[in-house]
């Protein structure tokens, strides 16, 4: 009997031991471990990536993606673009005249700089291209004068525009590259340069509207990069004579101008007149048909006004000199005026030094003219201190002597006849 109850006992003891050692492999390894385990979930599905498309290989240049700019944002829409910022400082005497400088080489012009701040005739502004160390030493004599930045690269004239399947994204970030790696490389340029000019004569006559409209977008994207930087821009570079007044509308159509506004930037663009032409060449007069209406034909009977094809008849405007005029007109119109700048001027009447006294007349006249418009900070004759491609284009020394521009500059502001 003690033999069959100890077989029994074993039987049951077995038994024991072989129900736990079921459970415990059935039972999950976080209850072995003492740990709860969290329950697992389907894995998430990876939001799509597309990739941003690049223009064809036709529309596209060999220079790789630039990696100093930052992928650019989409425009804001108004209601979140910044609060509109006060424009720079304007001349405050209506004495005080919009002559300033576009300049390569610096050469004399922070001598002129110094004897104009000294006089308390201070340039309204000045420009610089590619060489843009010396506008610091414009900002250290002439703290109020604005300064104007220009880097020459191999798509400043934005050729690619005129190709629709050319990606603006991609563009904005080409465009936006050489100002973001000059900043990166000298930081102190940020307090040198007001404002950096993004394109120079982009398009020109005969390019459809669609292809100015196109170049306001891809402008918009270029201000937006900016913004995200903490720079101010000059946009357009418009070439003399352009554009016309069809591409006008189809610009302002696109909301950019509002854009710059609303972004504290200005705008930039190039006037004048060439060889021996007057320098109101085609200002002020349009020409009428027989019935009074403007025509492009040159009937022999004009009217007063200024007028371009298709465009109003404004008074003191013309097709070349003030032919910003236009433009303002619809700015006005629309509430979406900006500073302007006339970043070159060509006066005409030659560069001989010999003929200083009618260059510096003309100089004066046009001086006169913008005066009448606040909005406009003032113009850079084409060009001092120039390169070896420009060396016979140097108007120096019509900014030198007591019968030059300087002398002429002081003597407006302080009230006297100019020399």
């Amino acid at each position: 009997m003690r033999y069959t109850v100890e077989r029994h006992g074993n039987a049951i003891q077995i038994g024991l031991i072989l129900a736990v050692l079921i459970a415990l492999a059935c039972a999950p390894v976080s209850i072995i471990l003492g740990r709860s385990t969290p329950t697992a979930s389907p894995p998430a599905t990876p939001t799509p990536i597309t990739p941003l498309s690049q223009p064809t290989e036709g529309a596209r240049s060999t220079s790789p993606l630039p990696t100093a700019a930052p992928t650019p944002a989409p425009s804001p829409a108004p209601d979140t673009q910044p609060s509109p910022l006060p424009p720079p400082p304007l001349p405050d005497d209506g004495n005080r005249s919009k002559l300033g400088v576009h300049g390569i080489w610096s050469n004399h012009i922070l001598e002129f700089t110094q004897t104009l701040a000294d006089a308390g005739a201070p340039f309204t502004i000045v420009k610089a291209v590619d060489d843009l160390g010396w506008l610091k030493d414009v900002k250290r004599i002439s703290p109020e004068t604005i300064t104007v930045g220009r880097l020459t690269h191999d798509h400043e004239g934005a050729g690619l525009i005129n190709d629709p399947e050319t990606d603006l994204d991609w563009y904005a970030a080409v465009l936006m590259e050489p100002i973001l790696t000059k900043v990166r490389d000298d930081p102190s340029l940020r307090q040198a340069i007001d404002y950096w000019e993004l394109t120079n004569e982009p398009l020109g006559g005969g390019v459809p509207a669609e292809v100015y409209a196109r170049l306001a977008r891809l402008t918009i994207k270029c201000l937006d990069i900016a913004e995200a930087n903490d720079l101010k821009l000059g946009i357009f570079g418009f070439s003399a004579g352009t554009p016309e007044w069809v591409d006008m509308l189809a610009i302002v159509d696109t909301g950019v101008l509002a854009r710059a506004k609303a972004g504290g930037h200005i705008l930039t663009l190039h006037e004048g007149v060439f060889g021996d032409d007057p320098i109101d060449k085609w200002w002020n007069v349009h020409f009428v048909d027989g019935d009074g209406n403007p025509t492009t034909e040159k009937t022999g009977v004009t009217a007063p006004g200024g007028w371009i094809p298709g465009g109003p008849i404004l008074d003191d405007a013309g097709a070349l000199c003030l032919r910003y005029r236009f433009l303002y007109h619809l700015l006005t119109e629309r509430d979406e005026v900006v500073p302007l700048f006339v970043s070159e001027f060509y006066a005409g009447g030659g560069y001989d030094p010999a003929d200083k006294a009618d260059v510096v007349a003309r100089m004066q006249w046009y001086d006169g003219q913008i005066g009448a418009d606040d909005y406009v900070l003032g113009f850079g004759p084409f060009t001092l201190g120039p390169v070896p491609d420009w060396e016979k284009q140097d108007y120096e020394p019509f900014y030198e002597g007591q019968d030059g521009l300087v002398a002429y500059m002081i003597a407006r502001t302080a009230g006297s006849s100019p020399p």
